[in-house]
This record gives C-alpha cells, structure tokens and sequence, in this order.
C-alpha cells in the first residue's frame, strides 16, 4: 500500500501530534517529564564542572530543555520548567528558598516569553529554511532568553544575597554565557531530531553507506583534534576550526540534523576538554580555553544555519522560475486548445458554411462553444483558486453544515459525467454527521476529488463517497474508487500544481493538473490534512480530515510522507 499524507501542523506550530488536542493529564506528564529531563541534566552538568573546580556550571545545557519544552507547549510547559529549575537550583546550589523561586520564575518565562516572539515573527516555510528564520531563533532563543533569565537571576541574588553592585555586571554576562551555549549547543539539534523543524535540505532517497562513513570519520577526526595529540607548535589550536568545511558538506550533503548533531558532540567533547586541561585550546597565549570552545561552536553552528537557509532559498527561487515557466507552457496550451475550438465553430456560424442559421448542426456547434467555454472557465478559476491560496488571500468562512448535504450537491454536478461513462456514484453518509469547514471551499474539495475519481475509474466502476465523526468530533470525508490507481511515485507527481498521470487510457483523461493541489491547499488552510492510499489496478481512496470548530488554524507546516 502506497500512502502519502499531507499533514498540517495544528494550531501550536511546534506542537507534537502526541499532545495535539491532548487533555490535563498528558500535559501533566509532559510537564513531569520536562521537570525530570531539567533537574537531571542540570545535576550531570554540575556534577561534571564541579569536578574541575567550576561551580556554578560555565555551560547551562538545560536551558536548551527549557526552550524546546517552551516551543512544544508555550505557556501551558510553564509549570515543568519552573519546577525543574527549581529542584536542580535548590538541590545544586543550596540558595534561600525565596531566591531559588525567584530565579526559576525567571528561567521559566524567559524561554516562554522568547518563543511566544519567535512564534510571531518566524517564516512559514520554517526556521532553519530562511535566513530570516535563523536570525529569529537566535536573536530570541539565544540571546533574548539568557539576557531574560541572567537579568532576573542576577537581581534576585542582589535582593535576597544583598551582593555590592559592582559584582552584578560579571555576574550577569557569566550567567547570559552560560544559559547562552547551552542553548546554541543543544536545542537546534533536539528540535530537528523531534520533527519540530523540518528538515531544511530534505533527502531523495536513503542515506547511503558512504555518507555513512563519512560523518563516522570526521567524527573521529572531531575526537582526535580535540583530545590530546602530538601536535606541537601554537598554531594546533586553529585546527578544529577546520572542521567548519566538512560540516557544511554533511548539512548540504546529509541534512542539516546530521551536521547539528555532530556541532553537539564536537561542542561536547571540546567544553570537556577545555574544562579538564587537555585538548589545543590550552595554550596559554589563547587565554581562557572555554572562550575558544564558544567561538568554536558559534562558528559551526551559524554557518551550517545560515548556509542552509541560503541553499534553501536559492533553491525555492529555482523552483519557483521553474513553476512559471511549467504554468506558461501548461496555460499556452490548455488555454489555446479550446480557444481554437470556439474561434472555429463561431467563424463556421458567422460565415453559415453549412448553411442558413436554422440548421440543426449550428446547435452542435453552440453546445461546442458551450463545452470549450466551460474547459476555459475551469481553467481561468483553477488558477485564480491557486494563486489566491498561494497568495494567502483565500480568507474561510467557516460553520457547521450537514455533511450528507453538501456531499450529495456535489455529486449531483458529477453525476452527469458518470452517467455517461457508466460509472456507478454510491453516498454513504449519515445523516447527523456534522462538518464544520468553509462551504464553498468544502464544496470545490469534494467536487474536485469526485471529478478525479470518476475520469480515472473505468466503466462500470464505482466511486464512493463516505463521511463520519472523529474520535476528536472532527469530521473525516472519504472519497474512493476502482480505477486505474498509482504508484507511489505517481502520487507525488499528482500532489504539485500541473502534475498530471499518464498511464494507458488515463492519457485521454488530462486535467489541468491543479485540481488535487487545490484542495490540499483548501485541507491546510482549515487545519486538517489529506492522505492518499492507491495500488495500481486496485483504485485509488483519498481521505480528508477536518478539524473539530475552532481546532482547525492556518497551516504552518506541510509534510508529505511516504511509507
């Protein structure tokens, strides 16, 4: 079984589909489990410095927990991160009470407050795939939340400590250092290995054995510049840097999850190095070893994103050329084919070639003109349909309808077509199934989808038409038939604009192509998603889902998959 889904991200961009909906008690456990990862990352982090004489910790990694938690559940992840910080601060560092509270509200609505502006301002397409995107995420991830949190730890060690002023101002940079790194270090790669943010480069075909290799062995190439090696000289420090090539290669090459994951490891072993007195950043000329791993990290890490999010933009542009140039070739000929029929027939009647007016054949010829009209109409409103959606001017105007009802409308505009190719419409709905959604838009999905259906099923084939409530009372529509189906790579070709299938007999059977694409958009922007399952000489069964009333958001997010 071949399956592809359209899914859209619900009204939380970052939301995962587990918690999607999800009631008090799975946010309780996500909260406990935000809590349980803070509290033990933080006591690993210290445990490990205080070994070498650094207390508190340089590298704060848990605040990557912290923004990640903020991303998944926004304000609602409040509760596990106070309580995380404040078990790892009251435990860890032994403060007043009163001062570990206050610093953990701090450290809770820092990240909370940083996402809440990242939410605002970031790209559809994605963080990491704009560099636009890059630039939110590290304006307000990395240096918003730290300055948010080191400003109101640093005040409540002045209020409760009473500690001179002169102290605050190193304090503060330490603690914004600190909450900083462990950010950048960790947080983009648990984001990207969660699904959060898509990958920005995505792959077309598996990874193969040789890339395998590769990022095994820079790995240990990573492991071996950063441990201690006899490399003399004062120049042994500059050659991790290096490591700044091959990483791009792997984020271009691979994905950008794999050369993040490999920055986190690389950031991991240096900060251990440079903590425990080995590694090339020991050299006294350099100064303090952890500034050197901080550049470092910062180096990789900003050039892979911001190298990404170019690539990425520069490939949409591409993209995007390459899609006008299919829709003036597509357009110049759907568009001119039936604009030769009505010129033809028209220039027939003027000149009465068969004949005074009164003939019969004329009818033939206006019911011609009527068809070719109606080609051209279908034509013009499918690209307008297109180009208001992709434009982001579709505006919903949605409300609960009968779904018996609207589905049995549009049939009733198919039913002629099936007619005559001998094709059997069967509706099995409910009466009482209920569909909140944007009835027009509503109406151009089933009828597209139906249309679909009956031009590649055969004669005496049966299309469906099923519809029912969702655990969730969404409404889930299912149009199916026995037609000619498709393989999985002719599914993708038929989910993009002008995609259109050609095998045997479907090639009488051309569309514009843009049909399928509508109404996944249509899908998207109530909120829901669009799966297709087909098997050649099986049929083909396309299932809509529709949010419950005000579950359904503008789409932030598209992912096809296939299995």
């Amino acid at each position: 079984m071949n399956v592809v889904s359209a899914q859209i991200a619900g009204s939380d961009t970052w939301c995962p589909r587990a918690l999607a909906g999800a009631g008090l008690s799975k946010w309780a456990l996500a909260n406990l489990a935000t809590a349980f990862l803070y509290c033990g990352l933080g006591w690993a982090v210290s445990q490990f410095f205080a070994r070498y004489g650094l207390f508190p910790s340089p590298i704060w990694l848990p605040a990557s927990i912290a923004i990640v938690a903020a991303m998944i559940g926004g304000a609602r992840m409040l509760p596990g991160i106070f309580l995380g910080s404040l078990v790892a601060n009251y435990a860890l560092f032994d403060p007043p009470f009163l001062e570990a509270v206050a610093i953990s509200l701090g450290n809770a609505a820092g990240p909370v407050i940083a996402v809440v502006l990242i939410r605002r301002l970031r790209p559809t397409a994605g963080l990491f795939n704009r560099l636009s995107g890059v630039l939110t995420f590290v304006g307000f991830a990395v240096l918003l939340h730290p300055a948010i949190t080191a400003t109101v730890g640093t005040a409540s060690l002045a209020v409760v400590e009473g500690l001179p002023g002169a102290s605050l101002p190193g304090i503060w940079i330490k603690w914004w250092l600190s909450d900083s790194g462990g950010t950048l270090f960790f947080a983009p790669a648990i984001l990207l290995w969660l699904n959060m943010e898509r990958e920005s480069i995505p792959r077309t075909g598996n990874l193969v054995w040789k890339d395998t290799v590769f990022w095994s062995a820079l790995f240990l190439t990573a492991v071996m510049l950063l441990v201690p090696l006899p490399l003399e000289g004062a120049g042994r420090w500059g050659f991790p840097f290096l490591m700044v090539v091959p990483i791009s290669w792997i984020a271009l090459r691979i994905s950008l999850r794999a050369a993040y994951t490999l920055i986190s490891f690389v950031s991991l072993i240096a900060s251990a190095g440079a903590v425990a007195g080995f590694g090339p950043f020991q050299d006294a000329v350099l100064g303090n070893p952890l500034q050197m791993v901080g550049i470092l990290v910062v180096l990789l890490a900003l050039n892979s994103l911001i190298i990404i999010a170019l690539v990425v933009e520069r490939r949409e542009a591409e993209e995007a050329s390459r899609f006008k140039s299919m829709f003036l070739a597509s357009a110049s000929h759907d568009l001119r084919t039936p604009l030769n029929a009505i010129i033809g027939f028209a220039e027939m009647m003027k000149h009465e070639t068969m004949g005074p007016l009164g003939s019969s054949r004329y009818r033939d010829y206006a019911a011609h003109i009527h068809d070719s009209g109606e080609i051209l109409l279908d034509i013009v409103n499918d690209l307008l349909d297109l180009s208001r959606i992709e434009s982001g001017k579709h505006d919903l105007d949605p409300a609960f309808h009968a779904a018996r009802d609207v589905a049995a409308s549009c049939m009733e505009l198919v039913q002629m077509r099936a007619d005559q190719e001998g094709i059997v419409l069967k509706l099995e709905i409910d009466p009482d199934t209920q569909v909140w959604a944007d009835l027009r838009s509503l109406r151009q999905i089933l009828i597209n989808l139906i249309a679909n259906a009956v031009a590649f099923t055969d004669r005496g084939g049966v299309v469906a038409v099923r519809s029912d409530q969702t655990g969730s009372d969404g409404t889930v529509f299912e149009v199916s038939d026995t037609g000619i189906g498709m393989t999985a790579e002719q599914i993708e070709i038929a989910l993009q604009p002008f995609g259109r299938i050609r095998q045997g007999e479907a090639k009488d059977r051309l569309g514009t192509g843009l049909g399928l694409p509508i109404s996944v958009r249509l899908v998207k922007l109530h909120g829901g998603n669009l799966s297709i399952s087909s098997n050649p000489g099986t049929g083909t069964t396309i299932r809509v889902n529709l949010p419950a009333a005000d579950h359904g958001a503008p789409h932030q997010e598209t992912a096809v998959t296939g299995h």
